[in-house]
């Protein structure tokens, strides 16, 4: 898979109505033509190619991940995802409404913890975050149509989010769940298969635009620890109904 290129179709752009970076919904058009539908973020270099770095690398290790463009404005490079036309969990599962009650917060949270942990990609997910330093997975950058889910925002890992706090959500919702020993063996086994040489492919499709040097040197030392990294995450559950990630 190759980064591709976009061109914004203009007047396309709306308002995507999630997350705080102010993503934008629109069209852009690919290189051979064809147009696509995707979610437009226009942020700082340093956001943007950490989003398509690891939009690369999350896709070469096997995560579903909405296929990622760079898309050529006339005074930035900006990031795009495919729209999936699906919405997030919180969406999915009415925890975005103001009028619920406390219960049926509680009760709702906890619906979504157990999809979260039924999706056959979440012992993956566990394991590449905290291969990326991916401290911003939150119910919000989750999608879910029903039966699919796919992974989405990682424009705050590889260092990107060191000012929030260090920890890894879907390890504390496995936690939660009770499924602290059977999730970080899955993880664990995930980052057994995982292909470093991966770390350099993906830096590589970008490495001519923007310094990869760094992201690729963290993931890299991650990697090396990566199990006793995912085992440091399970030391008791968690109570996260009040921290709704």
């Amino acid at each position: 898979m190759t980064l591709a290129w976009a061109t914004l179709v203009e007047g396309t752009e709306t308002p995507a109505g999630d997350g705080i970076t102010g993503a934008l919904r629109c069209v852009i058009e690919i290189e051979d033509g064809e147009q696509v539908a995707a979610v437009l973020k226009r942020d700082t270099p340093d956001l943007v190619f950490a989003e398509a770095l690891c939009g690369m690398l999350l896709t070469k290790w096997g995560l579903k991940v909405p296929a990622p463009y760079l898309v050529n404005e006339p005074d930035r490079i900006s990031f795009a995802s495919a729209d999936v036309g699906y919405p997030n969990l919180k969406k999915a599962l009415g925890l975005d409404s103001q009028n619920l009650s406390a219960k049926e917060a509680d009760e709702l949270t906890r619906l979504a913890f157990d999809v979260v942990m039924s999706f056959p990609t979440t012992s993956l997910a566990i394991a590449l975050d905290e291969a990326i330093d991916n401290r911003d997975r939150n119910l919000g950058n989750i999608l879910w149509d029903g039966s699919e889910e796919a992974w989405i925002d990682h424009a705050f890992a590889l260092g990107n989010g060191v000012a929030m706090q260090d920890r890894n959500i879907l390890c504390e919702i496995a936690a939660f769940n009770g499924l602290a020993d059977q999730s970080s063996q899955a993880a664990i086994a995930r980052w057994a298969s995982l292909d470093r040489d991966a770390v350099a492919d993906a830096a590589g499709e970008i490495g001519a635009l923007h310094d990869c040097t760094t992201w690729q040197d963290l993931v890299l030392r991650r990697l090396d620890t990566l199990g006793m990294r995912i085992l440091a995450r399970f030391p008791q559950p968690h109570d996260l109904l009040g921290q709704t990630p």
